[in-house]
């Protein structure tokens, strides 16, 4: 590998992550008139016993002044979670349970299935997404509901994680401020790249409108920024995140590391299917420079690569990851994140180097 490819590599994760920092510094905390539209909030469940009563006592708990109900979708659960979602709604009016036969055929993406289903019974304007392992706080609808203001049609909602001070959830909270913080940048700057359903609006006109999920339900993730991808080709589709601290959700961490490259490898397994192939190119470039960062240590030690090459590239992604992670921290009033950055950044490169090629194999579990 020359010298010129390893400096077009670096420049492009260089490149991309000013594009961050430029889009994270404009996002603002919105100060105006909140709206206050009728909201569907949509849960899919399947297993989730150890979470399902939390988070459906967190939702009730709401102070929402609009309308508003609460879709829970049992997603063919072998446990106890449909005996505890019915129990739930029969003594809370604004609670429906949708239960999905277990005959339903074998897809690649269950979870979109469980979504689409619930959306299509969904009585409100607006569709407000979360997942069953996360806690909304008690005026999470509020914060949401309240920026679908002029033309905004998408609302993304940050999310951080709980958990102890093990590495492995040190690693997760830093990480997904890192992706909280992409997905600010991108709404900010009107062309989100990446997205999350744990905490994300939109109008159920729009999403019927860009044709519900479509051909990505073949697709075994995707149900957040391919989904938002597709909707941004609809005319006069504005966007934004909302930085309210009412809006952030806290969501559970994994507690062990092969549950943790399950999950990334997970996350990882569309990184082909994307319909923009210069997005894929993107990707794959990004992934490159990874391998690179990856090998190139021993490439140093053992084929005498000029070290001035390794050094160049890892010193380039240590400072543009830690101005943006700064930044992000912040804004989102999580300082304290900072403190596992440099084990964070060591962990990460295998990571993804390993957990790519095992997303796009196959080579990972739904529950």
């Amino acid at each position: 590998m020359s010298g010129y490819i390893i400096a077009g590599l670096t420049s492009i994760y260089v490149l991309l992550f000013l594009f961050f920092i430029v889009g994270l510094a404009k996002t603002r905390r919105y100060k105006g008139v909140k709206a206050t539209p009728s909201v569907s909030v949509v849960v899919p469940m399947r297993n989730e016993e150890q979470y399902a009563l939390r988070t459906l006592q967190a939702l009730a708990a709401q102070d929402y002044v609009g309308e508003w109900e609460v879709i829970c979708v049992d997603d063919r659960s072998t446990d106890s979670t449909k005996e505890i979602l019915e129990k739930f709604a029969a003594e809370h009016p604004r609670f429906r349970v949708l239960s999905l036969a277990q005959n339903l055929p074998t897809i690649a993406s269950p979870k979109k299935r469980a979504l689409e289903s619930a959306f299509k019974i969904a009585k409100n304007e607006v569709l407000l997404t979360i997942d069953a392992d996360c806690i909304p706080k008690k005026s999470w609808i509020t914060a949401m509901a309240g920026r679908f203001v002029g033309n905004i049609s998408i609302v993304q909602g940050p999310k951080q994680n709980n958990g102890s001070r093990s590495m492995a959830h040190l690693f997760q909270k830093l990480e997904t401020l890192g992706y909280t913080a992409m997905e600010a940048a991108g709404f900010s700057l009107g062309n989100p790249l990446v997205a999350s359903a744990a905490c994300l609006a939109y109008k159920k006109e729009l999403f019927f409108k860009a044709g519900g999920f479509g051909d990505l339900v073949n697709l075994s993730s995707g149900d957040d920024d391919m989904l938002i991808h597709k909707m941004m080709k609809i005319p006069n589709v504005d966007v934004c995140y909302n930085l309210d601290k009412d809006a952030v959700i806290e969501t559970e961490p994994v507690n062990s590391w092969k549950a943790l490259f399950n999950q990334r490898a997970r996350w990882s397994s569309n990184g082909t299917n994307y319909e923009s192939k210069a997005y894929v190119l993107l990707l794959t470039l990004i992934y490159t420079f990874y391998v690179w960062m990856f090998i190139s240590p021993w490439l140093v030690a053992f084929l005498e690569i000029p070290w001035q090459w390794c050094v160049f590239s890892i010193l380039s992604k240590v400072a543009v990851d830690f101005t943006f992670l700064s930044m992000a921290a912040y804004k989102l009033h999580t300082k304290r994140r900072m403190l596992a950055f440099i084990p964070t950044e060591l962990i990460q490169i295998p990571m993804i180097v390993f957990a790519v090629p095992a997303g796009i194999t196959g080579l990972f579990r739904w529950k």
